[in-house]
């Protein structure tokens, strides 16, 4: 049995492998494999092969790709790459490219790239970020916005949610937000959100709103009671938009403000009166107006004067009476009884009279020398 040599038969197994390699199909791979492009933006693909080979981009539909002004642009490199660069100047793109190679042998292989067009959300048609309200009336906040794919639109307000706040707030499907008969209350800055999921991209649209509405007055106690010498304050709670501008009155005259008995506060919202008279009794009027209208309440005004009180002096005086009265009491007492006494010393000292009690020791002597005459055996001593 003949056999082939070992050198031939290695040289025939090297060519058997090279012509195996040479026949196979080429591998591909499109770099990057994501095909998404922004509306407006541009974005380069490369198509490499493993092996030399002819490289060619096809449409969907097979057709050769060549450079065309704003779509395609190709850039050939070497035997092994290939690129492309895709203006998404539109909206509706390919929805599949493909890369082709081919080698000598006519062996080819393809490989393909969803393209897709996206786009970030953007706010169209009412831009406006100042929106003003009469009060009462229904407020519309619309939040027009586009992307790709559509975006969600929430609207928030001090970072909430409005589908999470009850009352007359609500947002429709397609943006706008809803304020039944807004408020004074409902002043203030919201913000529509619109965001895509799928890429985490989020755009915000900041609103300020302001409400007009004519003034309304209040005060917190209508009827004052203060006594005299003290001080009072008044105090006018006033809303309204514009801010309302604020006036006194007393009665029917207005207020004279002179900056020591009267005083008003730098917003005139407050009015002082110091050390209170009965005649600063009456009636004080505040008014607001502003070009949506006017207002005013009324509160009334008592003085009252307190009682007496016992002061200091009257107090010492009428200690110094009762000291006095109990002196004299006393005095007299020692009067009646013959004591030593001011009212004794006064008569005798002062006015020159005799001592009644002198007198009475003079009797009282007499008395007690002839109560001691003893008769002793019927003669006198």
């Amino acid at each position: 049995m003949n056999t082939m040599p070992p050198l031939r038969c290695s040289v025939v197994l090297l060519l058997l492998l090279a012509r195996s390699a040479y026949c196979s199909k080429p591998s591909l791979q499109i770099i990057p494999a994501d095909g998404a492009i922004y509306l407006g933006e541009s974005k380069y693909f490369l198509c490499k092969a493993n092996v030399e080979t002819t490289l060619k981009w096809l449409t969907s539909d097979d057709e050769v790709i060549s450079n065309e002004e704003s779509l395609y642009e190709i850039k050939e490199i070497d035997e092994v790459t290939n690129g492309l660069t895709v203006t998404a100047s539109k909206v509706e793109l390919e929805p599949i490219i493909k890369c082709q190679a081919e080698t000598s042998s006519g062996e080819t292989s393809t490989a393909e790239l969803k393209l897709r067009v996206i786009k970030k959300p953007q706010f169209v048609k009412d831009k406006e970020t100042r929106k003003e309200f009469t009060a009462d009336s229904v407020a519309q906040l619309p939040c027009a916005v586009e992307g790709i794919p559509p975006p969600q639109v929430t609207w928030f307000r001090h970072e909430i949610a409005i589908t999470n706040l009850p009352g007359h707030l609500s947002a429709t499907k397609d943006g706008t937000l809803t304020i039944s008969k807004i408020q004074l209350s409902d002043a203030g800055m919201y913000f529509c959100q619109a965001y895509i999921r799928d890429r985490n991209e989020i755009a915000y649209k900041n609103v300020s709103v302001t409400v007009n509405a004519a003034p309304v007055v209040r005060f917190q106690n209508p009827l004052v009671n203060l006594t005299s010498k003290s001080n009072a304050s008044f105090i006018c709670f006033v809303t309204g938009h514009p801010e309302p501008q604020i006036t006194w009155k007393k009665g029917e005259e207005p207020v004279t403000l002179d900056g020591q008995k009267y005083v008003l506060s730098s917003n005139s919202l407050e009015l002082s009166i110091t050390d209170l008279e009965t005649s600063d009794e009456g009636e004080y009027t505040c008014h607001a107006s502003n070009r949506l209208g006017e207002h005013n309440t009324t509160l009334v005004l008592q003085v009252i004067n307190p009682p007496q009180g016992v002061g200091a002096g009257l107090i010492a005086g009428i200690v110094l009476l009762i000291f006095l009265v109990t002196l004299l009491a006393v005095d007299l007492n020692c009067y009646r009884t013959r004591r030593r006494g001011f009212l004794m010393y006064f008569i005798t000292k002062v006015l020159g009279r005799s001592s009644p009690r002198a007198k009475l020791e003079e009797t009282d002597i007499k008395k007690v020398t002839s109560s001691h005459v003893v008769n002793i055996s019927g003669i006198d001593a």
